[in-house]
């Protein structure tokens, strides 16, 4: 069976109890060699003890001098099982044994080969050797006569078999433990690994390390730039795309704040609201985007933001040109409308006979648009806003509202840094605003007198600034709602899903530009609208 065809959760298990069991295998060798060697140095030092204390004995004195009787083998047999040594060997000054507890030994020569440092240099020492009963840890002393010379030996020994025999049941007690500790650490390992793959989503790292790879390679291939950030606004990930488009390095936005590498951004707002945005326009890094943005949520947390976009290129364009064609489209068909009552209007006339009253009729619908046409070419020098000023009145007349131009407007062909379509778009915002608060105050007052049906516009071109003003009559700015909080993206006094949208652009582009917009209540009724916007690049 291949390791990559067990499932995570077993070859965590696996890992971990092996490990375990590896690592406790080892701490009880470790422990059982050191209890060993820790026995091995007790009884010798027990060994080395007794001897020093016989050697130094009169009765062992004696009994070397005179010889050894009976007597004296079962003292000291008696002895060595008293302190549960396996032997007490005494020998000559030649090293021959005078007590041992085998009799068929005693007169033959000590084995081992370690009595010489006791024999020859008279020293007390402890070692290891294998003698008649086997290997034993041994202590060795010098006998000496009264006159100082060295006249035996006496050796204590403890079989090593029989220490092993003491230490074997801590070695099963070490066994069971370890078996008792391995299946804790298989039922830790268990749930950790559960646990685990969870937080993983239930993937295997197989199939992860493949999903990123093709993360990687579809970021790395997608025309539109994605970056996206963790929950402490931090840039987590950026694609060859964004980094062509804003013109950044990778390497050096990686793991910074969002903040310091796009300063113009508010992506971190997603992160507060949670709020999915589609097809926003942008300013960042001198670059004019149209993005989607999402929150990142797991287990009903946000943990991030991402966010796709695009330059507006050809096909951005194209999709604003349709836009505009329907409004086009909406202003026609209003027209034709309108156009078609007075053509029924006409017919009757003709039919009656009035035909004064006729060309009289005719000629005033010329003179009126005539008049509008002629009005917006003198004063509006740029054709895509005259255009939607002229849609817009058109509008306003089939929703029963009257659009007027202030004859003091005036526009001039603007300047490299102002673009057209951002003016149509701020203009186009505060007067849809303006219908739907004058609408607002009709549904609620039917009887409202025409003066309040009209939403003013104004246009200024004179010194430094642009100047965009749209006055209604309407139904004013919510009392409960502050001036700032209006300017937020998805804040309406009207339905949040849908709206919100409007004086969030105004604001931006107002601020894109360095200038303001300015918001306001009149004194009886509606809201004065005005937006300032320099000509040039404020130092």
């Amino acid at each position: 069976m291949k390791w990559s065809s067990i499932s995570f959760r077993k070859r965590m298990l696996i890992i971990m109890t092996l490990s375990g069991l590896i690592e406790l295998l080892l701490l009880a060798t470790a422990g059982f060699i050191y209890i060993k060697h820790a026995q091995e140095e007790e009884m010798g030092h027990k060994a080395l003890g007794v001897a020093s204390f016989l050697a130094k004995s009169p009765y062992v004195i004696e009994m070397i001098q005179t010889g050894v009787t009976l007597e004296y083998q079962m003292r000291y047999r008696s002895l060595t099982e008293l302190i549960g040594a396996a032997f007490i060997v005494i020998g000559d000054k030649e090293g021959i044994r005078l007590v041992h507890p085998v009799d068929e030994r005693i007169g033959l020569p000590m084995k081992g080969g370690d009595n010489k440092r006791a024999l020859v240099d008279g020293l007390a020492y402890i070692s290891t050797a294998k003698g008649s009963l086997g290997y034993s840890v041994r202590g060795k002393a010098a006998v000496f006569d009264s006159q100082g010379n060295i006249i035996g030996v006496v050796s204590v020994g403890y079989l090593i078999d029989r220490l092993q025999d003491r230490i074997e049941p801590f070695l099963y007690f070490l066994i069971v433990m370890a078996l008792i500790v391995v299946a804790a650490n298989a039922v830790v390992s268990s749930y950790a690994s559960r646990r685990f793959q969870k937080a993983i989503l239930g993937f295997e790292p197989e199939e992860i390390g493949r999903l990123y790879v093709e993360l990687d390679v579809t970021m790395e291939t997608l025309k539109e730039g994605i970056l996206s950030i963790d929950g402490d606004g931090r840039l987590r990930s950026i694609n060859k795309s964004a980094c062509q488009i804003l013109g950044l390095n990778k390497a050096e936005c990686l793991n910074r704040p969002l903040s310091e590498v796009l300063p113009e951004s508010d992506l971190h707002v997603v992160l507060q609201t949670a709020r999915t945005d589609h097809d926003i326009n942008l300013y960042l890094n001198q670059q004019r985007l149209i993005a989607n943005r999402s929150p990142i949520i797991v287990d009903d947390k946000v943990v991030g933001a991402v966010s796709s976009f695009r330059l507006r290129d050809d096909l951005t364009e194209l999709t604003e040109q349709l836009a505009k064609t329907k409004e086009y489209a909406d202003m026609l068909r209003s027209q034709t409308h309108e156009h078609r009552n007075k053509l029924n209007t006409i017919s009757g006339m003709v039919q009656m006979g009035e035909l004064d009253a006729v060309q009289n009729l005719i000629g005033q619908e010329t003179a009126h648009y005539q008049s509008l046409i002629e009005f917006l070419r003198e004063t509006i020098k740029e054709p895509l806003i005259a255009g939607m000023l002229l849609g817009k009145t058109e509008r306003a007349r089939e929703l029963g509202l009257e659009l007027v131009v202030e004859e003091g407007s005036r526009l001039e062909p603007l300047p490299d840094r102002i673009n057209a379509e951002d003016l149509v778009t701020i203009l186009g915002n505060l007067i849809d605003n303006a219908f739907d608060a004058t609408r607002e105050a009709i549904e609620k007052d039917a009887l409202i007198s025409p003066a309040r049906r009209k939403i003013e516009v104004s246009i200024s071109d004179f010194g430094n600034e642009v100047i965009l003003e749209v006055i209604d009559q309407g139904c004013g700015l919510p009392e409960s709602m502050s001036v700032t909080a209006l300017v937020k993206r998805g804040v309406s006094s009207k339905d949040n899903q849908t709206r919100g949208v409007g004086l969030y652009l105004v604001s931006e582009l107002a601020l894109r530009y360095q200038g303001e917009l300015e918001m306001a209540n009149n004194k009886e009724y509606g809201a004065r609208m005005t937006v300032y916007l320099p000509k040039e690049d404020l130092v």
